[in-house]
């Protein structure tokens, strides 16, 4: 038996450099019609990686406020008005959601993988949620930036937390894919965006209208919402910043039969 691999990198999509000049075409409607036709090929597949996302979420999110209240529902019974909403009650809810968005970005980071391989036309598994955790420590610290700075903004003026958060939304993928140093990753985010920032900002337009749209259906339409926002911010990473893809062939023969295989291997 011998075996003989060929090895080829491949390159697809935009070019950082093209994405720091803003060389690059983006239109806001053919993003979201691809998004919409990747969610509904990989919808069965992509589902309870991103469901796992939010139950990570609300479990943080719970352990979290039982720390800092005697009950977790007193913030849920403010919210709905049946008791008055007190400065410590908002400080907690505050603290808890910082505390859940940081520590589940490993998990956000693979599943935005997992939408980045969908927009170079590749399969994924829910276990590949966990890609993220090899760069844990990296995109944790990301995170907590972009949720602090977007906390300050919001408290300045609302559209100024939307707009960092928009401008900061290619963070991970940059650090997972392109191996960028969180505070680097975070500014090559901000001048790419802010060079396309209509058609990008009409794009999560759209995505803000379905996650409306599913509180209206009691959380329903979220099963959609969750897999096409990712699947977005992988098409749009695709178009910005191209994507890097290492294409291995294996060949396998046998020295005493006239029989072989051919084998192909990708690796993203």
């Amino acid at each position: 038996m011998n075996k003989q691999q060929l090895s080829n990198a491949l390159h697809v999509g935009g070019t950082l450099e093209n994405a720091l000049t803003g060389n690059y075409t983006l239109s806001a409607s053919s993003v979201v019609q691809e998004a919409l036709k990747l969610t509904q090929k990989h919808f069965w597949r992509f589902m309870p990686a991103t469901l796992m996302l939010v139950a990570a979420n609300v479990v943080i999110f719970f352990i979290a406020l039982s720390i800092m209240l005697n009950s977790p529902a007193e913030l849920f019974d403010a919210l709905m008005g049946k008791i008055p909403m007190t400065e410590n009650l908002l400080a907690s809810g505050r603290i808890a959601f910082f505390t859940t968005t940081v520590l589940s970005a490993p998990l956000y980071a693979g599943v935005s993988l997992m939408g980045l391989s969908h927009a170079i036309g590749f399969r994924t598994k829910p276990r590949h949620i966990i890609k993220g955790m090899g760069y844990a420590l990296a995109v944790t610290m990301a995170m907590c930036f972009i949720s602090a700075l977007q906390s300050m903004g919001n408290q300045i003026i609302p559209l100024l937390g939307i707009f960092l958060g928009i401008a900061f939304s290619m963070t991970i993928l940059l650090i997972c894919e392109k191996r960028l140093r969180p505070l680097e990753a975070m500014i090559v985010s901000f001048r790419a965006i802010t060079k396309k920032l209509i058609p990008l900002t009409l794009v999560y337009i759209v995505i803000a209208i379905l996650f409306v749209f599913s509180y209206a259906t009691g959380g329903i339409a979220l099963l959609f919402a969750l897999p096409f926002m990712f699947n977005v911010k992988g098409v749009l990473y695709r178009e910005m910043f191209g994507v890097g893809i290492e294409v291995t062939v294996s060949q396998e023969g046998d020295d005493d039969s006239s029989d072989g295989g051919n084998k192909e291997v990708f690796n993203a």
